[in-house]
């Protein structure tokens, strides 16, 4: 009998590493999100005309709104990582302060981001929350001038902090709510008026992503 509760504990044991194994192998591998985006910018500006810095001078950028894309990929039921983009948006930029009234110009551009996820132990298995940083890179695609002749703004790197969760409906289909607070500064240029003075501007824009979609697991 002393051999055959030996021989049952390491069977049990086999069981149990073969159990944790799958384990794993499930929570790994990868996965597609998908849903609607809302971008809110916390813009600001210090603009220079010829040279000479416009005291009181500010901006404003709309908020815009679009369709996001992950593409990401979980290590262990812990760790993952994913590279968003998305359909590129095109946003108004005008004047504030002692800008006020003026349409300085569009731009269209592009954001992509690659963060890293730490998703957080909990007790309910359909509630998975996770915090997350990254890199931002938000190419300007297309500018268009307006009150700004040759109006154009320069493509840019910025620092991302991230927040969410996911609940899965079924084994491989959930939902998921995610943010992002994105910190990123620019230069932008043009003349005000044909002919005008050359103006310079350090722009920063530090938007907010708050999206929402369904997400998918392969």
């Amino acid at each position: 009998m002393g051999h055959l509760s030996k021989f049952g504990a390491i069977c049990l044991a086999i069981l149990a590493a073969t159990s944790t194994s799958a384990q794993d192998a499930t929570d790994a591998g990868w996965f597609f999100r998908t849903g609607p985006i809302g971008i809110f910018f916390s813009p600001g500006a210090d603009l220079s005309v010829g040279g000479a810095k416009v005291p009181g001078s500010d901006v404003t950028v709309d908020n815009n709104y679009s369709i996001s894309f992950d593409i990401g990929y979980r290590f262990n039921k812990n760790v993952s990582a994913t590279f968003t983009f998305g359909i590129p948006p095109t946003a108004e930029v005008k004047g504030s302060g002692s800008l006020a009234g003026s349409y300085l110009g569009d731009v269209k551009y592009a954001p992509a981001i690659l963060a890293l996820q730490y998703r957080i132990p909990t007790q309910n298995p359909n509630f998975e929350p996770y915090v997350g940083a990254g890199v931002n890179y938000t190419t300007m695609l297309e500018s268009d001038d307006r009150d700004v002749a040759g109006f154009d703004v320069d493509s840019g790197w910025g620092f991302v902090l991230q927040a969410g969760f996911e609940t899965m409906i079924t084994e491989r289909m959930g939902a998921y709510f995610d943010v992002k607070k994105i910190w990123i500064e620019t230069d932008a240029r043009g003349f005000f008026g044909v002919g005008g003075p050359p103006a310079d501007a350090k722009v920063t824009l530090d938007p907010l992503l708050v999206g929402a979609g369904i997400v998918w697991r392969f």
